[in-house]
């Protein structure tokens, strides 16, 4: 028996309390383990934080092959409480809520009331007939066309519904509304709309971005990982062979890249640090800690670029208790950049000019 519940699919008019840019504004993002974090859990260690992040992008990677082996760009992923949330206020009087920051996912949606059958929540469901600034969406408004597997109310107004792979499914009303932000944490990650972060940077790598089904993706071609100077290429073609996603925190490439680029980071930390026999799962590479004297050097390089990413060995490496672990794992399916790897970097989606671009970020400053 699929769970179903009763939502508003929201096409947003923004306004913004604070943080106005003359070109665009700026938002707090809250990770899901912080203390500002309604999942936060001061019961669990760093290590604990991580080994469960590791097993959540996991599930994540394959949700996300499931819906390409589909082939359907009608296939959502599936849901889950990501890694980043964002908090906004909606209606008017505006009304607090916190959503997930992902980049997997192109439908917004909140409960709303009456909704029969509601998930869980902490914060108060939404209640739409409090906010004079909510429209519902008629069927033959072009904006009903710009939500996926869209239909149309016995009273003409534009409705959606959509099946995750964990056999629960929302479904309700297609609407507008306007939405605040009000950023009150210094020191916290961004994220920035409308606004060019790379300007008057130096160093930024820019790639294009490619189309693919499903279309909520964003693909990237990474044509080869350095270790050491050592350029390890993927056995099949690069095009469009990897995601950049907001919401695993663990990278992953397929298992022949993978075994390649190990290879290659076992040499180049050397035999005076010997990997542990049973690494802490689902890690596949661990050290007992502070026996590394030689962190290998890793660069990316992308399709269309003339200079590598270089990350930091904090992009590819985290301690768990007593040991230091390579935060690569391999996959059978899609290859994944992770947050983790992006952390230090600002990075910036271009939509219109369908590209991505990396530059080096001072995270005590931006």
């Amino acid at each position: 028996m699929k769970e179903i519940a009763l939502f508003v699919g929201i096409l947003f008019q923004l306004s913004i309390l604070s943080s106005a840019e003359s070109n665009g504004f700026t938002v707090d993002l809250i990770h899901i383990d912080s203390p500002l974090s309604p999942f936060y859990n001061s019961s669990m260690t760093q290590s604990d934080v991580l080994i469960n992040a590791a097993f959540d992008s996991i599930s994540r990677a394959e949700s996300f092959s499931l819906n390409i082996d589909q082939n359907s760009d009608e296939t959502i992923t599936i849901p889950n409480k990501g890694t980043y949330l964002m908090a906004f206020y909606i209606g008017t009087i505006p009304r607090g809520l916190l959503a997930v920051a992902d980049t997997g996912s192109d439908l917004t949606w909140i409960q709303c009331l009456p909704c029969t059958k509601c998930y869980n929540q902490r914060l108060p469901i939404f209640d739409p007939r409090k906010s004079y600034t909510f429209n519902l969406v008629r069927c033959a408004n072009s904006l009903c066309k710009k939500v996926r597997r869209n239909a149309c109310g016995i009273f003409g107004d534009c409705r959606y519904k959509v099946d995750y792979a964990s056999k629960s499914s929302t479904q309700g009303n297609v609407a507008t509304d306007t939405i605040s932000f009000n950023n009150s944490y210094d020191g916290y990650s961004k994220l920035k709309f409308g606004v060019d972060t790379q300007k008057n940077r130096t160093g930024v790598i820019t790639t294009p971005l490619v189309s693919l089904n499903p279309s909520t993706y964003y693909y990237l071609s990474l044509d080869s990982v350095s270790v050491n100077g050592k350029v390890l290429k993927p056995n099949e073609s690069s095009f469009g062979n990897i995601i950049i996603d907001s919401g695993a925190t663990i990278t992953f490439l397929k298992t022949s890249w993978y075994e390649k680029i190990e290879a290659a980071v076992l040499e180049a930390i050397g035999r005076q640090s010997v990997a542990v026999r049973n690494p802490i799962r689902p890690f596949r590479l661990c050290y007992k800690d502070g026996s590394i004297t030689n962190f290998p050097t890793i660069t990316l390089r992308f399709y269309a670029t003339l200079n590598d990413l270089k990350l930091s060995t904090m992009n590819i490496f985290v301690t768990l208790g007593h040991l230091t672990c390579f935060a690569i794992l391999p996959t059978e399916k899609i290859s994944i950049i992770g947050n983790l790897l992006q952390v230090f970097f600002n990075i910036e989606y271009d939509l219109e000019d369908r590209t991505v671009s990396f530059a080096k970020a001072n995270c005590l400053k931006e």
